[in-house]
């Protein structure tokens, strides 16, 4: 089964559920509010996340009139959805409207960190600290050129995910798109995590040393199903296959545009050879490339890795159904029965296509691509 939710929460140690919490905020509120009117003192309104006692009250500016209910109900809400002791919910509540996102945006995961959110000594770990993350050997930093661990580029993938939903050059049409860290269990011998989700875990840990101990922007946008976890992919081709088709289950219609973010060196892999396999139209895909901070030497090494290990064998065996590529994916964790829960309610074509077989023409070649209800 597709999981579009992390199995996590948040502020595990506290007990109440948070929209009780908010309930009774609001109604105490409201309370203070009817009590204000008549009395000549007035709560000031707070900024902090736990209401201020009555002896913190002050007199009342002669000049402005006390705050009305609902402007105190609205910041008591907002006040409580800030306290970091909140028992977040799993799900989201309510649950989003998917049906206006357009555009994709995939963050393409090549590692996993291991800190988990549920764990209580979770703001101890930093993303930023190698010792805290499985990469392959190549991925290490490497003292002698200088080069540092390509975590930090990992981390400057999922950043420049989370920057396409809140920051653009004319700052439109952001809320249309919808960001899906792409990426499975890779190293099932190690650890159940998957990279998608690891992700998504660096990234609040990220924020957490930049202060935000409620979770901040990162945790806002998952609640507001602006980020999706695509949990199965691994490998490349995989992850611009899984995340079409999350998006398409979960919004309704298949993406208008798809923004990839990943290194530079693959973008010809990306463009020239997998949105070619899925039959993608050309001037429906883009390419992200962040590439680690290298040397001349080793950015020679991974041209000419990537031309041997990655572009050739794709080219082919461009749906990775051969024996070199197909064995990749198993070692990497791949789990051929998870194909029908990948198309549930999708067109039988598209099934062919996660098994290997194009048959027929695939319903994102239209040009017009109609909403397709759940």
């Amino acid at each position: 089964m597709i999981l579009l939710n992390p199995e996590r929460s948040w502020s595990s140690n506290v007990g109440s559920c948070r929209w009780h919490v908010i309930a009774s905020c609001i109604m105490g509120q409201i309370r203070d509010s009817q009590h204000s009117s008549r009395c000549a003192y007035s709560q000031v309104p707070t900024m902090t996340a736990l209401p201020k006692s009555k002896s913190s009250r002050l007199p009342p500016n002669p000049n402005h009139a006390p705050p009305s209910a609902h402007h105190q109900a609205e910041s008591a809400l907002n006040a409580a959805s800030n306290n970091p002791n909140f028992n977040h919910p799993d799900h989201v509540i309510p649950r989003p409207d998917y049906s206006r996102f357009q555009d994709l945006i995939i963050v393409c995961c090549h590692a996993i960190y291991l800190p988990d959110a549920d764990a209580h000594d979770f703001p101890l770990y930093s993303p930023h600290d190698q010792s805290n993350w499985v990469l392959a050997p190549f991925q290490n930093a490497n003292p002698e050129t200088g080069k540092p661990g390509e975590h930090t580029t990992f981390l400057a993938h999922a950043t420049a995910g989370l920057r396409a939903l809140t920051i653009s050059p004319d700052n439109t049409d952001l809320e249309k798109n919808l960001l899906i860290l792409s990426g499975g269990a890779t190293k099932p011998d190690m650890t159940s995590m998957t990279e998608a989700r690891s992700y998504y875990h660096a990234l609040l840990a990220d924020e957490l040393l930049s202060g935000h101990h409620g979770g901040g922007p990162t945790h806002a946008l998952y609640t507001r199903g602006r980020i999706l976890l695509e949990q199965h992919a691994t490998d490349s081709l995989q992850n611009l296959l899984f995340s079409i088709l999350l998006f398409r289950q979960t919004v309704g219609r298949y993406p208008r545009h798809v923004r990839l973010i990943t290194h530079a060196f693959k973008a010809r892999r990306v463009l020239q050879l997998h949105a070619a396999a899925i039959k993608w139209p050309k001037n429906r895909i883009l390419v992200q490339g962040i590439d680690p901070i290298m040397s001349s030497q080793e950015l020679q090494s991974a041209i000419d890795g990537e031309e041997t290990s990655g572009y050739t064998p794709w080219e082919a065996d461009p749906l990775g159904s051969g024996q070199e590529l197909s064995h990749k994916r198993k070692q990497r964790g791949w789990d051929g029965s998870v194909v029908d829960a990948l198309t549930h309610g999708l067109e039988a074509c598209v099934k062919e296509l996660v098994q290997g077989r194009v048959v027929g023409r695939l319903p994102w070649e239209n040009d017009d691509n109609e909403h397709i209800p759940h």
